[in-house]
């Protein structure tokens, strides 16, 4: 007869069983994959101390630095192009293989997802869309499929060609420009691109380049900003995101940006209810969100997916063009060869989308622009089953390489532009380089695969016309900045941790 004691005993023992069989389970297939692949293991990150805690405290120290990007770029130049580290009981494996991120992303899209830690650490503020859906293959991918095709029809290109809106904003900016003195260009880029994609979205703009802009409408613009912010230490601490010391701030920050997106979806989805479906307001303008109404009824999902797309929207232009006059204030060959070609076929007209596409060295400025500095400098995949990347195992790191089911591989797109596939010169600003070049999967700026970005043209018609219109009206340009490397600060984007400080002078 059982006793209370062996009675109890029961679920804990049985539990235990349950964890050595998954484990046993998970060792032979990995042996079995190791041989039948005959996979070797890649370099291992030294100094990483007990259960990796070295490499979360550097990890830290070098972000708090603002050298987190350019210590992994060494990292690679010391062990390869690929290595591993163990961080609180996890394996990570780093890359910037061209081969091992084609895999991931292409190739063997379906043995990855985006790990289950990214959507608890974007959950709070920008719930269950598009960018938060964890897995893209298999049946559990279905929600993400239909988000992609509910909003891929968004971004076709008469959508994006409203250029005479977008002029209406470029006035604002360039109201807000002093003429040869100081200027932080970096902060009403964000600005600029939150009022753009908030009118795009909505069909109501924030407005927050004007100077009387509504309180609410500014708290939102602080408000969606310091979200983001926090959304990325909860991206570093994984599976740890709920030691993030800002979380009373993080629940009062996501609950005024999801207050203040429910107003719009709720008259959107009101309108319905009426009987009165349109994709455009009264002027006859295209409104994201009174498209999408059609297809998405519940407000709470309607919202993430608006969030998922505003995040993308507006941090995406906002530091390409950062970057882009970061450089240019230190490349005055650059700004004077951008703007012979600007004025030579342009003029003093308002661009055309047809101008903006025929302007070749302003593709070849944005090009070299989202090499050196791109959005997203760094990004990651975790293995829904036992697999191998092509790359990285052996002395000369060409082997196949086992990569364990749980295993984080994270990939560094700052790490794969500045590789040697770019010459001895890829740490320069050289936009000429685009004039022979044809990267491949060494240029991956909007990612690549089936989760490429939806909106990378209308980033890149946003950004040119912006481009443009500044080259039109300023003639000349000066840095202001005293430190004159590009220092990183990185949120969930990249951005200049000094801003971008020019002066301009009018033509």
């Amino acid at each position: 007869m059982l006793n209370l004691t062996n009675v109890l005993l029961i679920p804990p023992a049985a539990g235990a069983l349950h964890v050595g069989y998954r484990y046993l389970q998970s060792y032979l297939e990995a042996e079995r994959v190791r041989k039948l692949e005959n996979t070797e293991d890649p370099p291992k990150a030294p100094n990483q101390g007990i259960f990796g805690i070295n490499v979360y405290r550097d990890m830290a120290r070098h972000k708090e630095e603002h050298v987190f990007l350019q210590k992994n770029l060494e990292r690679y130049d010391e062990l390869g192009d690929t290595y591993t580290s163990d961080m609180f009981g996890r394996t990570y494996i780093d890359t910037r293989d061209p081969e091992n991120i084609k895999a991931i992303l292409s190739t063997q899209f379906e043995q990855f997802s985006l790990g289950d830690s990214r959507l608890d650490a974007f959950y709070p503020m920008l719930g269950e869309g598009i960018f938060t859906h964890v897995y893209g293959g298999g049946p559990k991918g279905e929600p993400w499929r239909h988000s992609r095709a509910v909003l891929r029809p968004q971004f076709a290109r008469h959508q994006i060609q409203d250029l005479a809106k977008l002029e209406e904003f470029v006035q604002n900016l360039i109201s807000r420009i002093p003429r040869n003195e100081t200027c932080d260009l970096q902060e009403l880029f964000f600005r600029l691109t939150l009022d753009t994609a908030t009118d795009f979205l909505f069909g109501e703009s924030v407005n927050s380049l004007l100077p009387d802009s509504p309180p609410k409408e500014t708290q939102f613009y602080h408000d969606f900003t310091r979200g983001t912010e926090i959304c990325m230490l909860r991206t570093l601490l994984g599976d740890l995101y709920f030691l993030q010391k800002d979380s009373s701030e993080f629940k009062r920050v996501s609950a005024f940006v999801q207050e203040y997106i429910d107003r719009f979806t709720h008259k959107a989805l009101e309108l319905h209810a009426a009987g009165k479906p349109t994709s455009y307001d009264s002027n006859g303008k295209y409104v994201f969100l009174e498209e999408i109404s059609k297809s998405i009824r519940d407000p709470v999902r309607l919202r993430s997916e608006l969030l998922n797309i505003l995040l993308a929207g507006r941090d995406t232009t906002a530091s390409l063009l950062s970057a882009c006059f970061h450089q240019l204030a230190r490349h005055k060959d650059v700004w004077d060869e951008l703007r012979k070609e600007i004025m030579d076929n342009v003029g003093d007209r308002l661009p055309t989308y047809e101008d903006i596409k025929s302007l070749r060295y302003l593709r070849y400025v944005l090009n070299e622009t989202l090499r050196l500095f791109p959005v997203v400098p760094w990004n990651g995949r975790q293995a829904v089953v036992t697999t191998t990347l092509p790359r990285g195992g052996g002395p000369d790191g060409k082997n196949k390489i086992l990569v364990k089911k749980g295993t984080f591989v994270l990939y560094s797109t700052w790490g794969l532009h500045r590789s040697k596939f770019y010459g001895e010169d890829t740490n320069e600003f050289r936009p000429s380089r685009w004039e022979t070049i044809r990267p491949g999967w060494n240029y991956i700026p909007f990612n690549g695969g089936p989760r490429i970005c939806l909106g990378q043209q209308y980033a890149l018609v946003e950004a040119s016309y912006v481009i443009t219109r500044l080259l039109q009206v300023f003639k000349d340009i000066e840095n202001r900045d005293p430190v004159l490397p590009f220092v990183e600060h990185t949120t969930l984007t990249l951005s200049s941790e000094h801003g971008a400080k020019v002066a301009l002078t009018p033509a």
